[in-house]
């Protein structure tokens, strides 16, 4: 449990009667607490569920999500390296995952489904994992970050079964939340952490800021060690793999310490359209095996063989407007949803964390908390606007049908390095300083 201040304490005071309000207690949302909560800021979390809860398995992390963790709370980091899973490899300490054909190559004497193209390998600044103690890519199952999380917010700063529905702004700057289930409550300011469906964004932003289909879907499997690895082999189940194809791709890294491989097949959707109220449906193996006739087969007869029965639509959150109206702001999904292509979504959230808790923590009071919101959406709306971009490209350069590189496996790689190095290595304490100084 995380101290309510320390010894460097914020300028910023509110009265614990009128704390700022966090709607959503996903993984951004509680990231933001731990934040907040270790400068001395009373806030107060209003989760729609009845329990903390995620959904989904594995989460990826690149260098520059492991650092926001540590620059946020190092008890947080600490935390996170306890249940995180890396490469077993120790030779691929360096690499985030190895590209391989998930299909023959379509020309004469090509390369064969399962064989290398190349290890992404972070080539930059590989030591900035090293000295945080973690390596180029680790992953965790989402279920224990969140148990990370929960563990460094104090019993008593949540309020479960709270599904927000409208704010009012009161004369004297402060806000008056309205709840589903009737109740109010009183807040000196309002960050909305509700997710890719965010109601606080419809208020924040225009309402026609909605999520747009990315025109693909996933099937998912979590498979035992043992399957995977007599499927695989032990060096493509214990090492993270990306497996391209034309129309498709999918990935596979180990989780919960090697028990477990994470497996994901996302293909492109034809149709181009989701019609469908739920994002989430029921499928079938059948299903799964058809979209991916004349791949890898010890891949597909391993995910077919424990693939869950629903496929997720994915979709993405691509807009201009600003992420914050007065005394709100929007963080993480709610903000900037993304597709999962560069294993990235979560981690911009701790970065937009780390960054917002401490513009608040620099601020006198609430009457100003707006300069610190301002200043907010300056240096992270573009960042995170270009991680949607780029991740949406990125799941077409994967797919072998970016115009331009297609399945040239060396303009492939110059693509996707580009862009890695972008995300992995921004410097978020000269981003917080940027920031500090448009107050």
């Amino acid at each position: 449990m995380t101290s309510s201040g320390n010894s460097n304490a914020a300028t910023f005071q509110n009265d614990p009667a009128l704390p700022i309000a966090i709607v959503g207690g996903g993984l951004g949302g509680l990231a933001l607490a731990i934040g907040l909560l270790k400068h001395g800021i009373h806030i107060h979390i209003f989760e729609a569920a009845p329990v903390f809860s995620e959904i989904g398995a594995g989460v990826t992390f690149g260098a520059n999500a492991t650092r926001a963790l540590g620059l946020i709370d190092e008890a947080l980091l600490e935390g996170y390296k306890k249940h995180a899973t890396f490469n077993e490899n120790r030779e691929h300490d360096d690499t985030f995952a190895s590209l391989r054909w998930g299909m023959d190559e379509r020309k004469d004497g090509g390369k064969k489904a399962g064989e290398l193209m190349w290890h992404l390998v972070d080539k930059w600044h590989p030591e900035f994992a090293k000295q945080i103690g973690v390596r180029a890519r680790s992953c965790i199952h989402r279920a224990r970050l969140l148990d990370v999380l929960v563990s460094l917010v104090p019993e008593g700063t949540t309020s479960f079964g709270k599904s927000f529905e409208g704010v009012e702004e009161q004369p004297d700057g402060t806000l008056r939340l309205h709840f589903v289930d009737g109740t109010t409550a009183t807040a000196s300011a309002l960050i909305g952490c509700d997710g890719i469906k965010s109601k606080v964004r419809e208020i924040v932003c225009d309402p026609a800021v909605q999520a747009s289909y990315a025109g693909e879907y996933a099937f998912r499997a979590m498979v035992p060690k043992a399957e995977a690895e007599r499927a695989l082999g032990p060096e493509l189940a214990r090492n993270g793999q990306i497996y391209c194809g034309y129309g498709a791709y999918m990935i596979n890294y180990p989780v919960e310490h090697g028990d477990f491989t994470n497996m994901v097949a996302i293909p492109l959707d034809p149709d181009k359209s989701w019609d469908q109220d739920e994002w989430t449906v029921p499928t079938t193996k059948d299903e799964f095996v058809r979209y991916f006739e004349g791949w890898f087969p010890p891949l597909v007869d391993l995910i077919q063989r424990y693939c869950l029965p629903s496929k997720w639509a994915l979709f993405n959150l691509r807009h201009s407007a600003p992420y914050c109206r007065g005394r709100m702001c929007l963080l993480g999904d709610s903000a900037h949803a993304t597709t999962p292509h560069m294993g990235a979504g979560a981690g911009m959230a701790m970065e937009d964390a780390y960054i917002l808790s401490n513009l608040i923590a620099s601020m006198r009071g609430s009457a100003s908390i707006e300069a610190a919101f301002r200043a907010y959406d300056a240096v992270r709306r573009p960042r995170t606007q270009q991680l949607v971009e780029n991740s949406l490209n990125a799941g077409v350069a994967l797919d072998l049908t970016l115009p331009g590189v297609g399945d040239d496996t060396d303009a492939l790689k110059e693509w996707l390095e580009t862009r890695y190095r972008w995300l992995w290595h921004e410097d978020l304490e000269a981003q917080l300083e940027k920031a500090k100084k448009l107050l």
